[in-house]
């Protein structure tokens, strides 16, 4: 499978799948989410106002690509509400789903600090998502005389690493089978004595790639758990019936 390649790409689903695009103002709602972010909160509020300036929100589609893996990279993001994925694409078109951001978070900001301004990852929403267009320029100017915003920016990157750490130990000391467990266990949503409630955000594809297997897998496991009577599935409703047995397969 040949891939497109990755600037006519994004330059195309950028534009065709934008909703609405404008300038963010400081007060509104997405202004206020944004200031309240570790990255802008040490941020005077004239330097948030110049910030601000030349921010914009955008709307976009589901499916919309902001950037390939090697796109020019000028900016970053601030996820409003939606959910967005990075991914990496092998020459082969298999995807490998990285991380997916959810509301309230940033990504791609540590692009502004590399000596090659170029995106490592591809970006597509998986929901119609509201995030904020934050150029990378200009944060990068008003944060060298500020320490504060400098040590908030290294405790998030900081804070990735050690994630990212901790997935690649799970990735490869536990089993699929552990795995797709310690999975259910980090999103249950309720929980009542020895029974609990997970519910999945993510499309089933896009779990099995957090897990690195296939969905064909992910799916025989589920039938395993099923069969076992540790937990049943109603379309993205995953009910826990035995907590405990569960447990003694993490």
């Amino acid at each position: 499978m040949r891939l497109p390649e990755p600037g006519v790409v994004s330059a195309m689903a950028d534009t065709a799948r934008v909703v609405d695009s404008s300038r963010m103002d400081s007060a509104s709602e997405v202004g206020n989410a944004v200031r309240q972010h570790y990255l802008f909160a040490g941020l005077s509020e004239d330097d948030f106002a110049t910030l601000a300036a030349e921010a914009s929100v955008k709307h976009i589609d589901r499916g919309t690509a902001l950037f390939h893996r090697g796109d020019p990279s000028s900016c970053f993001y601030f996820l409003d509400t939606g959910l967005v994925e990075l991914s990496l694409v092998s020459p082969t078109g298999e995807k490998k789903t990285l991380e997916v951001v959810g509301p309230g978070r940033t990504f791609a900001e540590a692009v502004a600090f590399m000596q090659e301004h170029r995106f490592p990852v591809t970006a597509e929403a998986l929901e119609p998502s509201r995030l904020c267009r934050i150029p990378a320029d200009v944060y990068v100017e008003l944060i060298r005389s500020n320490p504060d915003a400098c040590m908030r920016l290294l405790a998030d990157i900081s804070r990735h690493l050690h994630a990212r750490v901790r997935e690649i130990e799970h990735l490869t000391i536990q089993n699929a089978r552990s795995r797709l467990i310690s999975y259910l266990l980090d999103h249950i949503a309720e929980r009542n004595d020895d029974e609990a409630t997970v519910r999945l955000s993510l499309p089933r594809h896009v779990v099995a790639s957090r897990l690195s297997i296939t969905p064909e897998t992910l799916s025989r496991l589920i039938r395993s758990l099923t069969d076992e009577g540790l937990i049943s599935v109603e379309d993205r409703i995953v009910f826990i019936h035995r907590l405990a047995d569960l447990k003694l397969y993490y």
